[in-house]
């Protein structure tokens, strides 16, 4: 069906972007895809360079908008949501000073362990949590004592996110979902003062971008833009959000007390309130509309650990299976299903990239004998994660009286993985039925910003997923339940190994 009104939903991730345009039914029309590329110049660093992050933006959409001119469809309104915390200096023109510092990024772990020691209870009174390696605040200070000359240069701190809003708009700012990851109060949701002192960079409080609405226009495509991309110039730019707030609505948690579980790059585990709450295991950080708030609990430990398995070990399996047309990743499946539940445990600690405990420690496979085959490594890597992702929950479901827990991202496209996560939480999960979830949550809000709706819970009673119901077996809790004791003592077992590798 050609003569459509599409809303454009872009999701950055770290490893990949995406724009899907989404007509006002929450139907996927058209879409295209780009590679993240990341740079890791020092161990620790993990960065994006400006330039090329914005010519593959401008590829991927001139693509999508050579597919929406061709089938005769209008586009109404564009969305940007974009991985979070990390930072980028940008100058008075909008071009990044230095590259772009990613969620990854750990090189201010010493930073974060410092400041969590001396300040932790007054940055959780004060902005709701505690810091990370890549918290925003962390990375500016490190920045601060490590690159006076680019920390004096920028004219803006900003997100990723909102530097494309800079080369789309010519318009700098943020939304409440970016704001609130590092400066603003927990309480009123406006930037604070203390909380640029707390983190001893007292004199960038005038260098962080104004706050707008999630659903407010900011601006239109330029014609410079308008070039780089093919998008028409005039269209409505919203402002936005991050995308795992993005990845809540298009899962379908909108509502207090509905946990949203994604298994992505970084395991992100959230639930919305309608008033602030304060805990030591999650950021308590507003959420897209003024009055509410998403408390979510983070680590980057989830599914970059598979990517890494498969395209380190497995890279002759991924080839083949491209090349023959068929799925890369579902040969996986295939090799767990060959093992047996009973066999002996091995246990993965997907701590490839950073863990839940901010403290430096290392991914372990422990319990290897002959026997085992690569199957058995990867079921351990499964489980691992979702083992990972308990962690994380097991706080929010007692905090705030959790009622559904929707689960997004890699792991729903596995046949074998959403049992695992129910029998690991011991508890019903919701699958949604549209796959493109952060892409769809952009979406609403651009719809809603383009005036279809009048917000978001009713964007997403027009656009919005059925959910497919997994159900926990009795004798996959216990086995879960079993083999996640044995996964918590491997962790303190690996304690006092990775604070000697320091030495």
């Amino acid at each position: 069906m050609s003569g459509q009104e599409l809303v454009l939903g872009v999701d950055i991730g770290l490893t990949g972007m995406k724009v899907v345009a989404f007509n006002l039914r929450g139907e996927p029309v058209h879409e295209a895809r780009e590679t993240s590329p990341q740079e890791i110049p020092h161990p620790h660093w993990v960065e994006r360079d400006g330039r090329e992050y914005w010519a593959l933006f401008s590829r991927m959409m001139r693509a999508v908008t050579t597919k929406i001119d061709n089938a005769g469809d209008t586009a109404i309104s564009l969305a940007l949501s974009a991985h979070g915390d990390g930072g980028w200096l940008v100058d008075e023109e909008g071009d990044a000073v230095r590259p772009g510092i990613l969620s990854l990024d750990s090189r201010a772990i010493d930073e974060a362990a410092a400041l969590n020691a001396s300040s932790f209870d007054d940055l959780l009174r004060e902005t709701g949590q505690g810091v990370g390696p890549a918290s925003p605040g962390v990375i500016l200070r490190w920045l601060k004592d490590n690159e006076p000359e680019n920390y004096a240069k920028a004219r803006w701190f900003i997100y990723a996110k909102d530097f494309l809003r800079i080369k789309l708009t010519d318009s700098v700012g943020t939304d409440l979902t970016e704001a609130s990851t590092a400066f603003t109060d927990v309480n009123t949701q406006e930037y604070t003062d203390e909380a640029f002192r707390l983190y001893g960079v007292e004199e960038y409080k005038d260098r962080v971008p104004p706050i707008n609405d999630a659903t407010e226009v900011i601006g239109t495509v330029t014609k410079l833009a308008h070039i780089a991309t093919g998008l028409p110039e005039g269209l409505p730019v919203v402002a936005g959000l991050h995308d795992v707030d993005a990845g809540a609505i298009g899962a379908g948690a909108v509502r207090p007390g509905q946990l949203a579980v994604m298994a992505g790059t970084w395991s992100i585990n959230e639930v919305i309130s309608d008033k602030p709450k304060l805990g030591k295991e999650w950021f308590c950080r507003a959420f897209v509309e003024k009055g509410t708030w998403m408390n979510m609990s983070i680590s980057p430990a989830s599914s970059a650990n598979l990517e890494w398995f498969a395209t380190t070990l497995c890279q002759a399996d991924l080839d083949g299976r491209t090349r023959a047309g068929m799925d890369p990743y579902g040969f996986i499946d295939e090799e767990i299903a060959q093992t047996s539940d009973d066999d002996d445990i091995v246990t993965f600690l997907p701590f490839l990239y950073g863990n839940p405990m901010n403290i430096d420690g290392q991914a372990t496979f422990a319990g290897l004998r002959a026997w085992h085959k690569r199957g058995h490594l990867l079921r351990a890597v499964y489980e691992g994660i979702a083992f990972n992702h308990r962690i994380h929950c097991d706080p929010l479901i007692e905090a705030f009286g959790v009622t559904d827990i929707f689960v997004v991202g890699g792991v729903t496209r596995s046949s074998i993985w959403p049992q695992m996560f129910a029998d690991a939480m011991g508890k019903p999960i919701r699958i949604p039925v549209k796959a493109e979830g952060g892409a769809l949550g952009t979406a609403m809000v651009a719809a809603v910003g383009a005036g279809k709706f009048a917000n978001l819970a009713e964007a997403y009673e027009a656009m919005g997923s059925e959910t497919q119901v997994i159900e926990p077996t009795p004798e996959g809790t216990a086995r879960m339940q079993h083999r996640f004791e044995r996964f918590m003592e491997q962790i303190e077992a690996q304690k006092s190994w990775w604070e000697s590798a320091k030495h």
